[in-house]
Protein backbone atom coordinates (compact mmCIF):
# COMPACT_ATOMS: atom_id res chain seq x y z
CA UNK A 1 0.00 0.00 0.00
CA UNK A 2 1.15 3.50 -0.84
CA UNK A 3 0.42 6.60 1.24
CA UNK A 4 -0.10 9.74 -0.84
CA UNK A 5 -0.47 13.30 0.43
CA UNK A 6 -3.75 14.87 -0.65
CA UNK A 7 -3.37 18.60 -1.33
CA UNK A 8 -6.45 19.34 0.77
CA UNK A 9 -4.39 18.56 3.88
CA UNK A 10 -2.11 21.47 3.00
CA UNK A 11 -4.87 23.55 1.41
CA UNK A 12 -3.21 26.95 1.74
CA UNK A 13 0.10 25.75 0.25
CA UNK A 14 0.92 25.92 -3.43
CA UNK A 15 1.62 22.78 -5.46
CA UNK A 16 5.40 22.84 -5.21
CA UNK A 17 5.14 23.22 -1.44
CA UNK A 18 2.72 20.28 -1.34
CA UNK A 19 5.29 18.16 -3.16
CA UNK A 20 8.12 19.21 -0.85
CA UNK A 21 6.07 18.55 2.29
CA UNK A 22 5.02 15.14 0.97
CA UNK A 23 8.64 14.14 0.44
CA UNK A 24 9.83 15.48 3.79
CA UNK A 25 7.00 13.79 5.71
CA UNK A 26 7.62 10.36 4.23
CA UNK A 27 4.74 10.04 1.78
CA UNK A 28 5.40 7.92 -1.29
CA UNK A 29 3.01 9.72 -3.61
CA UNK A 30 0.79 12.77 -3.97
CA UNK A 31 -2.83 13.40 -4.99
CA UNK A 32 -2.81 16.72 -6.84
CA UNK A 33 -5.49 19.36 -6.27
CA UNK A 34 -6.16 20.46 -9.83
CA UNK A 35 -6.84 24.09 -8.95
CA UNK A 36 -3.30 24.39 -7.57
CA UNK A 37 -1.84 23.08 -10.82
CA UNK A 38 -4.05 25.38 -12.91
CA UNK A 39 -3.04 28.37 -10.78
CA UNK A 40 0.62 27.49 -11.34
CA UNK A 41 0.16 27.26 -15.11
CA UNK A 42 -2.02 30.38 -15.31
CA UNK A 43 0.98 32.38 -14.06
CA UNK A 44 2.92 31.29 -17.13
CA UNK A 45 5.10 28.79 -15.29
CA UNK A 46 6.29 25.68 -17.08
CA UNK A 47 4.74 22.26 -16.45
CA UNK A 48 8.23 20.80 -16.67
CA UNK A 49 9.02 22.33 -13.27
CA UNK A 50 6.27 20.25 -11.68
CA UNK A 51 7.22 17.14 -13.63
CA UNK A 52 10.81 17.46 -12.47
CA UNK A 53 9.70 17.64 -8.83
CA UNK A 54 7.57 14.51 -9.29
CA UNK A 55 10.45 12.31 -10.48
CA UNK A 56 10.84 10.72 -7.06
CA UNK A 57 7.25 11.26 -5.83
CA UNK A 58 4.64 9.89 -8.24
CA UNK A 59 1.28 11.60 -8.65
CA UNK A 60 -1.34 8.92 -7.99
CA UNK A 61 -4.41 11.00 -8.92
CA UNK A 62 -5.57 14.48 -9.86
CA UNK A 63 -8.85 16.30 -9.23
CA UNK A 64 -11.27 17.01 -10.65
CA UNK A 65 -13.91 16.80 -13.39
CA UNK A 66 -17.18 17.97 -11.85
CA UNK A 67 -20.92 18.05 -12.52
CA UNK A 68 -21.32 14.86 -14.53
CA UNK A 69 -25.11 15.28 -14.76
CA UNK A 70 -24.85 18.20 -17.16
CA UNK A 71 -27.32 18.40 -20.03
CA UNK A 72 -27.55 20.58 -23.11
CA UNK A 73 -25.11 20.85 -25.98
CA UNK A 74 -23.07 23.75 -24.58
CA UNK A 75 -22.85 22.27 -21.10
CA UNK A 76 -21.71 18.87 -22.38
CA UNK A 77 -19.21 20.53 -24.72
CA UNK A 78 -17.81 22.35 -21.69
CA UNK A 79 -17.65 19.09 -19.71
CA UNK A 80 -15.70 17.36 -22.45
CA UNK A 81 -13.38 20.34 -22.87
CA UNK A 82 -12.59 20.35 -19.16
CA UNK A 83 -12.01 16.60 -19.34
CA UNK A 84 -9.58 16.95 -22.22
CA UNK A 85 -7.61 19.66 -20.43
CA UNK A 86 -7.14 17.79 -17.16
CA UNK A 87 -6.50 14.44 -18.84
CA UNK A 88 -3.85 15.93 -21.11
CA UNK A 89 -2.08 17.41 -18.08
CA UNK A 90 -2.37 14.16 -16.11
CA UNK A 91 -0.84 12.21 -18.98
CA UNK A 92 2.10 14.61 -19.22
CA UNK A 93 2.70 14.26 -15.48
CA UNK A 94 2.37 10.47 -15.69
CA UNK A 95 -0.52 10.67 -13.25
CA UNK A 96 -2.67 7.57 -13.91
CA UNK A 97 -6.02 8.58 -12.41
CA UNK A 98 -8.39 11.56 -12.57
CA UNK A 99 -11.23 12.33 -10.15
CA UNK A 100 -14.85 12.68 -11.33
CA UNK A 101 -17.58 14.24 -9.17
CA UNK A 102 -21.36 14.01 -9.25
CA UNK A 103 -23.41 17.16 -9.72
CA UNK A 104 -24.42 19.61 -11.14
CA UNK A 105 -23.87 22.13 -8.37
CA UNK A 106 -24.67 25.82 -8.24
CA UNK A 107 -21.79 28.23 -7.64
CA UNK A 108 -22.23 28.07 -3.86
CA UNK A 109 -21.97 24.30 -3.85
CA UNK A 110 -25.60 23.21 -3.37
CA UNK A 111 -27.13 20.62 -5.70
CA UNK A 112 -28.82 22.27 -8.67
CA UNK A 113 -30.17 19.11 -10.18
CA UNK A 114 -32.87 18.28 -12.69
CA UNK A 115 -36.36 19.03 -11.28
CA UNK A 116 -38.71 16.11 -11.69
CA UNK A 117 -36.07 13.70 -12.95
CA UNK A 118 -36.31 10.17 -11.59
CA UNK A 119 -33.36 8.24 -10.21
CA UNK A 120 -33.23 6.16 -13.39
CA UNK A 121 -33.17 9.30 -15.52
CA UNK A 122 -30.30 10.70 -13.44
CA UNK A 123 -28.42 7.42 -13.81
CA UNK A 124 -28.96 7.50 -17.56
CA UNK A 125 -27.76 11.11 -17.89
CA UNK A 126 -24.71 10.47 -15.72
CA UNK A 127 -23.79 7.19 -17.40
CA UNK A 128 -24.05 8.74 -20.86
CA UNK A 129 -21.74 11.58 -19.90
CA UNK A 130 -19.34 9.31 -18.03
CA UNK A 131 -18.94 7.08 -21.08
CA UNK A 132 -17.77 10.10 -23.06
CA UNK A 133 -15.48 11.26 -20.25
CA UNK A 134 -14.05 7.75 -19.83
CA UNK A 135 -13.40 7.60 -23.56
CA UNK A 136 -11.30 10.76 -23.40
CA UNK A 137 -9.44 9.41 -20.37
CA UNK A 138 -8.72 6.15 -22.17
CA UNK A 139 -7.28 8.06 -25.12
CA UNK A 140 -4.77 9.50 -22.66
CA UNK A 141 -4.16 6.05 -21.07
CA UNK A 142 -5.83 7.10 -17.83
CA UNK A 143 -8.39 5.75 -15.38
CA UNK A 144 -11.11 7.68 -13.56
CA UNK A 145 -12.33 7.41 -10.00
CA UNK A 146 -15.88 8.44 -9.18
CA UNK A 147 -16.46 10.42 -6.00
CA UNK A 148 -20.20 10.70 -5.39
CA UNK A 149 -20.89 13.85 -3.34
CA UNK A 150 -23.20 12.89 -0.49
CA UNK A 151 -25.52 15.91 -0.88
CA UNK A 152 -26.39 14.90 -4.46
CA UNK A 153 -29.07 12.31 -5.33
CA UNK A 154 -26.56 9.86 -6.81
CA UNK A 155 -24.28 9.22 -3.86
CA UNK A 156 -22.99 6.49 -1.63
CA UNK A 157 -21.69 3.02 -2.31
CA UNK A 158 -24.67 1.42 -4.04
CA UNK A 159 -25.33 4.33 -6.42
CA UNK A 160 -21.64 4.51 -7.32
CA UNK A 161 -21.44 0.81 -8.15
CA UNK A 162 -24.63 0.90 -10.22
CA UNK A 163 -23.36 3.89 -12.18
CA UNK A 164 -19.98 2.28 -12.82
CA UNK A 165 -21.68 -0.91 -14.01
CA UNK A 166 -23.90 1.08 -16.38
CA UNK A 167 -20.89 2.78 -17.93
CA UNK A 168 -18.93 -0.44 -18.29
CA UNK A 169 -15.39 -0.37 -19.60
CA UNK A 170 -12.22 -1.00 -17.66
CA UNK A 171 -11.04 2.49 -16.68
CA UNK A 172 -13.72 3.66 -14.23
CA UNK A 173 -13.84 2.86 -10.53
CA UNK A 174 -14.57 4.62 -7.26
CA UNK A 175 -12.79 6.10 -4.29
CA UNK A 176 -13.66 4.95 -0.80
CA UNK A 177 -13.99 8.40 0.74
CA UNK A 178 -14.65 7.82 4.42
CA UNK A 179 -16.65 11.04 4.88
CA UNK A 180 -18.83 10.87 1.76
CA UNK A 181 -19.55 7.16 2.22
CA UNK A 182 -20.31 7.57 5.94
CA UNK A 183 -22.67 10.49 5.34
CA UNK A 184 -24.48 8.48 2.66
CA UNK A 185 -24.99 5.54 5.03
CA UNK A 186 -22.24 3.08 4.10
CA UNK A 187 -20.96 0.75 6.80
CA UNK A 188 -17.72 -1.14 7.28
CA UNK A 189 -19.62 -4.39 6.70
CA UNK A 190 -20.82 -3.25 3.26
CA UNK A 191 -17.37 -2.00 2.28
CA UNK A 192 -15.73 -5.29 3.29
CA UNK A 193 -17.96 -7.12 0.77
CA UNK A 194 -16.99 -4.83 -2.11
CA UNK A 195 -15.15 -6.31 -5.10
CA UNK A 196 -11.70 -4.75 -4.87
CA UNK A 197 -11.66 -4.20 -8.63
CA UNK A 198 -14.01 -1.25 -8.12
CA UNK A 199 -11.59 0.55 -5.79
CA UNK A 200 -9.20 3.07 -7.35
CA UNK A 201 -8.16 4.83 -4.14
CA UNK A 202 -9.00 5.68 -0.53
CA UNK A 203 -9.64 9.06 1.13
CA UNK A 204 -8.96 8.75 4.85
CA UNK A 205 -10.97 11.32 6.84
CA UNK A 206 -13.61 11.69 9.56
CA UNK A 207 -17.05 13.15 10.32
CA UNK A 208 -18.49 15.04 13.28
CA UNK A 209 -22.01 13.76 12.50
CA UNK A 210 -23.53 10.29 13.03
CA UNK A 211 -23.85 7.73 10.24
CA UNK A 212 -26.21 8.76 7.44
CA UNK A 213 -26.33 12.51 8.19
CA UNK A 214 -25.71 14.18 4.85
CA UNK A 215 -24.11 17.55 4.28
CA UNK A 216 -26.43 20.36 3.12
CA UNK A 217 -23.97 21.51 0.46
CA UNK A 218 -20.31 22.17 -0.28
CA UNK A 219 -19.84 23.92 3.09
CA UNK A 220 -19.48 20.40 4.54
CA UNK A 221 -19.80 21.44 8.23
CA UNK A 222 -19.32 17.91 9.58
CA UNK A 223 -15.80 17.84 8.11
CA UNK A 224 -14.60 20.48 10.56
CA UNK A 225 -12.97 17.86 12.72
CA UNK A 226 -9.52 16.36 13.14
CA UNK A 227 -9.27 12.83 11.77
CA UNK A 228 -9.68 10.57 14.77
CA UNK A 229 -11.72 13.15 16.68
CA UNK A 230 -14.99 12.38 14.89
CA UNK A 231 -17.53 9.57 14.87
CA UNK A 232 -16.34 7.28 12.06
CA UNK A 233 -14.87 4.06 13.48
CA UNK A 234 -11.64 4.53 11.56
CA UNK A 235 -9.98 1.23 12.46
CA UNK A 236 -13.09 -0.74 11.44
CA UNK A 237 -13.18 1.03 8.10
CA UNK A 238 -9.47 0.52 7.49
CA UNK A 239 -9.83 -3.19 8.24
CA UNK A 240 -12.90 -3.43 5.99
CA UNK A 241 -10.99 -2.01 3.03
CA UNK A 242 -8.03 -4.29 3.71
CA UNK A 243 -10.47 -7.24 3.80
CA UNK A 244 -11.35 -6.62 0.15
CA UNK A 245 -7.73 -7.28 -0.83
CA UNK A 246 -7.22 -3.72 -2.05
CA UNK A 247 -3.53 -2.77 -1.98
CA UNK A 248 -3.41 0.58 -3.82
CA UNK A 249 -2.98 4.14 -2.58
CA UNK A 250 -4.41 5.72 0.57
CA UNK A 251 -4.65 9.48 0.93
CA UNK A 252 -5.39 11.43 4.13
CA UNK A 253 -7.89 14.18 3.30
CA UNK A 254 -8.79 17.26 5.36
CA UNK A 255 -11.56 19.83 4.81
CA UNK A 256 -11.35 21.64 8.14
CA UNK A 257 -10.58 25.38 7.87
CA UNK A 258 -9.62 25.41 11.55
CA UNK A 259 -6.90 22.84 10.96
CA UNK A 260 -5.73 24.49 7.74
CA UNK A 261 -4.56 27.35 9.96
CA UNK A 262 -2.07 25.08 11.74
CA UNK A 263 1.46 24.28 10.55
CA UNK A 264 0.79 22.39 7.28
CA UNK A 265 4.00 20.36 7.55
CA UNK A 266 3.04 19.11 11.01
CA UNK A 267 -0.54 18.44 9.92
CA UNK A 268 0.63 16.34 6.97
CA UNK A 269 3.10 14.45 9.12
CA UNK A 270 0.60 13.76 11.91
CA UNK A 271 -2.01 12.41 9.49
CA UNK A 272 0.55 10.14 7.82
CA UNK A 273 1.56 8.76 11.21
CA UNK A 274 -2.08 8.15 12.18
CA UNK A 275 -2.88 6.35 8.94
CA UNK A 276 0.27 4.23 9.12
CA UNK A 277 -0.62 3.25 12.68
CA UNK A 278 -4.15 2.18 11.70
CA UNK A 279 -2.89 0.22 8.70
CA UNK A 280 -0.64 -1.93 10.91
Amino acid sequence: MLLALNGTVTMYCNLLTDIRIAKECGYRGIEIVGSKLFRFLDEGLDLGIVKDQLKDLPAVAMGYIQDIERTGAKEIESLLGETERICALAEKLECPTVQVLTGPLVKGGAYKGHPGASRQELLSISAGNLKKVAGIAKKHRLSLYLEALNWTPLSGLEDSIELIDLVGGDNLGLVIDFWHMWCAGATAEKIAMLDRRYIKGVHFCDSAEPLGVRSPDQTQPSRRVWTGGGLIPLKEWVEAIKATGYDGWWSPELFSPKHWELDPWQTANNLRQLLEYLLC
